[in-house]
């Protein structure tokens, strides 16, 4: 075991038991250790009702329970911080030597051959300051820090919301489009922040947000004005609530290899119906054909490009598979970066304005082409990587 993660929170059980953004805060802290690649331990009295609830590889009722022959080195954190995933990642990899411990302020990082066999100190509701008094007879302290926003006050009920508002700010994409970033994610954030606090899972939102879409693909193939405007602005709802499933998935650690799947193939079966819905409104309402084999095209480059970057990105095993590039190579040219803005959402913006223009059409006719000439793309992308 690299490192053993101690929390001692005897007499401080209610403060584990405490919500933040849909989580109790010792499943936040258990799932951002483990996420660390840490061995997360809660120090908590034998008879408290945590002991059925906290997972079994992470009780410790008693001090010769706490594997510290097997640990190269012990981080002990004060209850009332939450250390993000970043910071503790970080901080297993800094270098400590035997005569210094690193002290953090609500965290200290030292060796177990000097400190560990003093860890039954953390049984006390003062448990942690105490263990830092101890090491400081011995060892010398060393100031570090996280970097700002890592290491998040969670002491009191004020300090939770204004730490849970960072941890749902932080689910912003650095990729994401303009429109995405300003105009859907204030309400999907808004909206996940309550359905954090429900049972809705990640996959009930992503069936939920598809069929949304899906209803209004039907919508806009009933005809212009009132229909199409109304099916317009459900695509628009769809794309809003389909940020939802992402956001709860990484705020309640639900992410999973379905998940990601159902997620990515919704979204293009939305995109795909809609194509073909404004191709057969067009064709009803003109008697023409060649509505139909231009929404053929627009369904076929869709279906083809998606088609493209599932098996070269998201058929690999990985928890989670999370689509934010049309290429997994770590280094990623211009084309590669131009391909990716093109596949941001958008366009939803776009297929909204022309509704009310009754001018569905026009869209048509460029996505009929330009999903075409993107599949190209992502082919000759992926013939090259």
């Amino acid at each position: 075991m690299k490192v053993l993660f101690c929390v001692p929170a005897q007499d401080q059980e209610g403060l584990l038991k405490a919500k933040l953004a849909g989580l109790h805060l010792w499943e936040r802290l258990y799932h951002h250790a483990k996420k660390a690649g840490m061995h997360p331990v809660f120090v908590i009295r034998k008879e408290s009702a945590l002991t059925r609830a906290i997972p079994p590889d992470s009780v410790a009722t008693n001090f010769n329970d706490l594997p510290c022959q097997s640990t190269e080195r012990v981080v002990v954190l004060d209850p009332s911080f939450l250390p993000t995933v970043d910071c503790l990642k970080r901080l297993s990899q800094k270098s400590v030597s035997e005569a210094e411990f690193m002290d953090l302020g609500g965290c200290v990082l030292f060796l177990p051959s000097k400190g560990c066999f003093e860890l039954e100190r953390l049984f006390g509701a003062e448990g942690f300051q105490r263990l830092k008094d101890f090491l400081s007879t011995f060892l010398r302290p060393v100031r570090a820090r996280c970097e700002k926003g890592e290491l998040l006050p969670v002491g009191t009920e004020k300090e939770r919301k204004k730490t849970q508002k960072l941890l749902f700010k932080a689910l912003i994409k650095e990729t994401e489009g303009f429109m995405s970033r300003y105009v859907e994610r204030p309400i999907s954030l808004f909206i996940s922040k309550r359905l954090a606090e429900t049972s809705i899972t990640p996959n009930q939102i992503t069936v939920i947000s598809t069929i949304i879409g899906l209803v209004g693909a039907f919508f806009i193939s009933l005809g212009q004005g009132f229909w199409q405007v109304a099916g317009a602005l459900l695509f628009l709802a769809h794309s809003i609530i389909d940020g939802c499933d992402g956001e709860i998935a990484r705020i309640k650690f639900m992410e999973s290899k379905l998940g990601g799947v159902l997620d990515f193939w919704g979204d293009n079966l939305v995109h795909a119906a809609v194509f073909w819905a404004i191709g057969l409104e067009w064709a009803m309402r003109t008697g023409s054909t060649y509505p139909l084999y231009l929404g053929a095209a627009a369904v076929f480059g869709t279906l083809l490009s998606a088609s493209i970057v599932y098996f070269s990105t998201m058929t690999k095993a990985k928890e989670g598979p999370l689509y934010t590039s049309v290429s997994d190579s770590s280094k990623k040219g211009r084309v590669v970066k131009i391909a990716d803005f093109l596949s941001r959402r958008d366009f939803i913006y776009l297929v909204v304005i022309l509704a009310f223009f009754n001018h569905l059409d026009w869209f048509l006719v460029a996505a009929s082409i330009g999903s075409i000439i993107f599949a190209g793309v992502l082919l000759w992308i992926r013939l090259r990587g």
